[in-house]
């Protein structure tokens, strides 16, 4: 580059620059603190107002939300408190409805002719009397009872009645509980042949046996024993007493 170009460019730069400074009227000093000043106050209002500490503070924009204060991890939960347990509700009961009775147990039933093996003793004879005792045995497998009186008959030769049959005599009837095994008795009583009766109105008469009822049963038993009785239609020597233990 020439020296002419040098020094045109040169007085040009010098021309813009004196028009650019203030009027040689104004001193330059004042300039200078305008100047700073304005610089000042620019960049005052650019830059974020800080604290006294030095911290910057948070600006708040217009129309939002303070922040909620939110828990650190610090602090412990509150426990939870287990709920106590609902008390069972008593159950309803109507007052008008009574208890129900205790259930009773099951009855014994009778002791049935087929359940039954009948026995006798030796007959006891003396003075013109006989007593003799009836036996019945369980002879099955489940118990029974018997209460009453036995009926009781002689039997001919034919198998038919001979004279009239036992009445009742002795002590009131009590029930007997019978085990299978077990067995109760009942006393049977009878003139010895005519007795102390007329021979006529005795009407002495052979018998097979005994025809024997147990209390309260249809089926009769036949138990074989061979003697002789009065058997006149108005004697009624014969008797029998209620089953017992």
């Amino acid at each position: 580059m020439s020296e002419d170009v040098a020094d045109h460019r040169e007085s040009g730069i010098e021309r813009r620059g004196e028009s650019m400074l203030p009027s040689a009227g104004v001193p330059r000093a004042l300039l200078y603190t305008l100047t700073a000043a304005a610089s000042i106050a620019v960049l005052a209002g650019c830059t974020s107002v800080t604290n006294a500490s030095g911290a910057q503070s948070p600006q708040t924009l217009p129309g939002s939300a303070q922040p909620a204060d939110v828990p650190t991890d610090d602090a412990p939960a509150a426990p939870e408190t287990p709920s106590a347990p609902e008390a069972p509700s008593p159950p309803s009961v109507d007052p008008a409805q009574k208890p129900s009775p205790p259930a009773k147990p099951p009855a014994i039933p009778a002791c049935a002719t087929s359940q039954l093996k009948i026995t006798q003793k030796a007959p006891d004879v003396g003075a013109g009397q006989l007593n003799m005792v009836l036996i019945f045995t369980n002879a099955s497998k489940s118990v029974c009872t018997l209460s009453g009186y036995p009926g009781v008959s002689y039997v001919a030769e034919d198998g038919v009645q001979s004279g009239n049959a036992a009445e009742r005599s002795g002590g009131s009837a009590t029930t007997v509980m019978l085990k299978p095994g077990a067995a109760a008795v009942s006393k049977l009583h009878d003139s010895n042949g005519v007795g102390g009766y007329d021979p006529k109105q005795c009407a002495l008469s052979p018998a097979q046996g005994l025809r024997i009822y147990p209390p309260n049963q249809k089926a009769a038993v036949f138990l074989p024993w061979k003697t002789t009785h009065c058997a006149g239609k108005t004697i009624h020597s014969l008797t029998v007493g209620p089953v017992g233990s």
